[in-house]
């Protein structure tokens, strides 16, 4: 499955992180950096970023152009139409051509937070993917994530269940529960 490098929405671009730079490293990590205090808390990587070389080499080289080229994974920086700035990254992986399905992740600079962009940045890579071939589409998040769930069910998922203690959270140094959301083919062709 291969999806497009470049997908706009009203408000948003979406650009394929298919060719790592060291100046790109450098901007995401200034976001992230700039995030870092409400990132860590639901993201356990966030704290092994410490410099823009951890993000070249760990996200954007071994991550996001390895799973790009094996069509496993696609991940896309998140910036602003307007402005060019970066507002944080949306992925679909692990993509599954067997079980027609993958997952989509996604964080989101603090600065950006509560203005729908997450929101319309899922419906833009779903929309992609389900006419690539998926069939269904998956978003997990910490139960107490609230804003992480707030993009899911505004976005059309339904909350299939929680997954109990099913991950270890460094921030909280304990197991968490997951809430999976989903949506198939099925229910998006009824709202397009």
């Amino acid at each position: 499955m291969q999806l497009p490098e470049e997908i706009q929405t009203e408000r948003l671009i979406l650009k394929g992180l298919k060719t790592p730079s060291f100046e790109l490293a450098e901007k995401l990590y200034a976001a992230i950096d700039a995030s870092r205090e409400t990132l860590r808390v639901w993201l356990d990587w966030v704290d092994k970023t410490n410099r823009p070389e951890d993000e070249y080499t760990n996200y954007l080289v071994n991550w996001c152009k390895a799973h790009w080229e094996t069509g496993e994974g696609f991940a896309y920086l998140v910036t602003a139409k307007d402005s060019g700035q970066i507002l944080g990254t949306i992925d679909l992986f692990p993509v599954s051509e067997e079980r027609k399905s993958g997952e989509i992740g996604y964080w989101l600079a603090q600065s950006a937070v509560g203005h729908g962009y997450m929101q319309e940045a899922v419906k833009a890579l779903e929309c992609e993917a389900f006419n690539a071939g998926i069939n269904r589409i998956v978003i997990k998040n910490d139960t107490l994530n609230l804003r992480s769930a707030h993009v899911a069910e505004r976005s059309g998922y339904i909350l299939e269940g929680v997954m109990r203690e099913d991950r270890w959270s460094d921030y909280y140094q304990s197991l968490r529960d997951t809430n999976i959301w989903a949506k198939l083919k099925a229910d998006w062709e009824k709202v397009v």
